[in-house]
């Protein structure tokens, strides 16, 4: 099953930037909704995803 797993606070900062509730983004998330907004849904939260890995540093 394809699902994009996002922590709750990103999923509200994606309702509020979007303008939609925190469940469109979860359903859009989950592949549950196919639209322009739900891919653009999608794509901001793979962006945020990166950001927050790029912020780890390797620690020796």
């Amino acid at each position: 099953m394809k699902k994009i797993r996002l922590h709750p606070d990103f999923k509200k900062k994606l309702a509020e930037e979007f303008n939609v509730s925190y469940q469109t983004v979860t359903m859009s998330l989950n592949y549950v909704f196919e639209s322009d907004k739900s891919d653009l849904i999608r794509d901001r939260a793979k962006e945020m995803l990166t950001e927050e890995a790029n912020k780890i540093t390797k620690s020796v």
